[in-house]
């Protein structure tokens, strides 16, 4: 027999994909990205590396789809959170906590089903990602770099869900979490460096997004999915590559310290650990 917390994210993972407009509005952020590309910002940011950078279209292109794989995990785990949300606010999770489903069964199968929505939504972004970068002359990722995105997709999920999730429970109303979602989405393409390269921005917005940690899951994303393509850029001198890595949030440096992945997944690990932790404290306080 399935446990109550698995039963429970079923039911939260059915109620999100039968609401398509929910689903939409879940990738709403990652369709803003994608649009915008389009239209001018990857001719735009490729006109302006042309001289300089070999292959600078094949580049950018994975520079710009690690930056909506990191997108994805935040607006998607939101989106799914609005089933909780909407619980709240129609009275659905009080009766279940008088159901012989206990109040940590439930609050599981919250967090299980944002997670499995989160997975579900970043893998059908990857697969666009691969489709997109292929169809414009670049290389599938090989199943090493497919493994490690992957992994990097697991932990963005996780650390997103953390932080989305402490939110949600401070949401209690539709126009508060209509509020929140388009605080967000219009956000999370700045923060994460994708609309506008961080090297463009005032110092002191760089440093900002360099402590946001979606903005360390694009970086991951970044050298990974860019590492084939950037073999084009083999005979170019290694300050004008660490400044085109730096201004476009490859790696990110503090002062004279340069931001390592292993750093990077510590950031990811400590988020998702200090976040839960005070979702589980603010539920504590709840139920006394």
């Amino acid at each position: 027999m399935r446990s109550n917390i698995v039963l429970f994210a079923s039911r939260n993972v059915k109620v999100f994909f039968r609401d398509r407009v929910a689903v939409v509005f879940s990738m709403f952020a990652a369709l803003i990205v994608i649009a915008l590309y389009f239209l001018f910002l990857g001719d735009m940011i490729t006109d302006g590396y042309s001289k300089t950078l070999p292959d600078a279209r094949i580049i950018i292109d994975s520079w710009a789809m690690a930056g909506l794989m990191a997108v994805v995990p935040v607006t998607a785990t939101l989106g799914a959170l609005g089933i909780m949300i909407q619980d709240k606010i129609t009275g659905a999770a009080r009766d279940f906590t008088i159901s012989p489903m206990r109040t940590y069964e439930m609050v599981g199968g919250y967090v299980l089903g944002t997670f499995i929505i989160g997975m579900a939504l970043s893998l059908l972004a990857l697969a666009f990602a691969e489709v997109y970068i292929v169809s414009n002359g670049g290389s599938l990722l090989s199943a090493a770099q497919l493994a490690k995105v992957i992994g990097l997709i697991l932990l963005s999920v996780l650390s997103a869900s953390a932080v989305m999730f402490l939110l949600a429970l401070f949401i209690n109303s539709n126009n508060a979490y209509s509020t929140a979602n388009s605080i967000v989405g219009t956000l999370i393409g700045f923060l994460t460096g994708v609309f506008i390269p961080i090297g463009v921005l005032p110092a002191a917005m760089g440093s900002v997004i360099k402590i946001i940690p979606a903005s360390h899951s694009a970086s991951l994303f970044r050298q990974v999915m860019m590492e084939k393509p950037m073999e084009a850029t083999a005979g170019m001198s290694p300050d004008d590559l660490l400044k085109f890595e730096l201004d476009m949030g490859v790696k990110y440096e503090f002062g004279n310290f340069t931001v390592t992945p292993e750093l990077s997944i510590l950031i990811l690990v400590g988020v998702c650990a200090v976040f839960y932790m005070l979702a589980v404290l603010k539920l504590s306080k709840k139920h006394k």
